[in-house]
């Protein structure tokens, strides 16, 4: 069974962080290894904060567990999500640089959540740190929009600046092999997921709803890493994970909450 490894916020009321990616590997046939950044009563959109970031000791220890009990070589796919401390990254960095050096061909996802519509909601320093410690080691990061212009430095306004600011960082970023854009907003009643590789782009639009459903981000990466270490190529990996979220998003009256649970029977399909 293929293993990835996921370090992301969790939740226990609703679908946020690993709280959606867990379900929805074990659904497609994969060994989810969920390390917690943060542990809420539910995310902030709720409107009440309870729970804390785990601190950073604990998140070191816990990955150097991994290490003892030598998993890491198995582990055949990274994904980093939400992080609740500056100091947490560190020690995400040296762990995925252990799985480097380990021989391993597997894919780390870097989810560089840092904001959202023009606004950035965690700490600068931490936000800092992310850039510097965790992009560069990055295979594929999953930039919204906002994200996207603020790692790039350049406005995004649409598709074609998305796929400008894209080529930018991959220029920027030498051991980066793809942004995936997504959520691209332009001026029609669509929105876009962009993959942006070094030799083409390719995009998929849908209808833009009014508001976005939360967790959205996160299952669209939990679809994409379980779809790579299924073997599926990229650029239909990305097409996968993107057709299979927004399936769900449609199906999510709540903008609180993905509609998840009932539709896990949508991710156990590998074609």
């Amino acid at each position: 069974m293929k293993r990835i490894l996921s370090i992301q916020s969790s939740v226990t009321y609703g679908f946020v962080g690993n709280s959606v990616a867990t379900p929805v590997l074990i659904s497609m046939g994969i060994h989810p290894l969920a390390v917690n950044s943060v542990m809420l009563a539910a995310h902030p959109g709720y409107g009440v904060f309870a729970g804390q970031a785990t601190p950073a000791d604990h998140i070191a220890a816990i990955l150097n567990g991994l290490v003892t009990l030598n998993i890491v070589p198995d582990i055949d796919a990274v994904i980093s999500g939400y992080l609740g401390h500056t100091d947490q990254v560190a020690h995400i960095a040296s762990l995925i640089t252990n799985w480097r050096d380990a021989g391993t061909n597997g894919t780390y996802i870097c989810d560089l959540v840092l904001g959202d519509v023009d606004t950035l909601y965690i700490d600068q320093t931490l936000a800092d740190r992310m850039i510097d410690q965790l992009l560069p080691l990055a295979d594929i990061i999953t930039p919204n929009q906002f994200e996207l212009a603020y790692l790039s430095g350049m406005a995004v306004a649409g598709s074609d600046s998305a796929i400008k600011a894209g080529q930018h960082l991959l220029a920027s970023q030498a051991g980066l092999t793809a942004v995936i854009a997504t959520g691209i907003t332009n001026d029609d009643d669509l929105v876009h997921d962009i993959l942006i590789t070094r030799s083409a782009h390719k995009n998929w639009q849908y209808q833009k709803r009014s508001a976005g459903v939360s967790g959205s981000g996160d299952l669209f990466t939990s679809l994409l890493a379980g779809g790579l270490v299924q073997g599926v190529p990229l650029s239909d990996a990305t097409a996968r994970a993107s057709h299979l979220a927004q399936a769900v998003i449609t199906r999510s009256p709540n903008p609180k909450e993905l509609a998840l649970l009932e539709n896990l029977d949508l991710f156990r399909a590998t074609s």
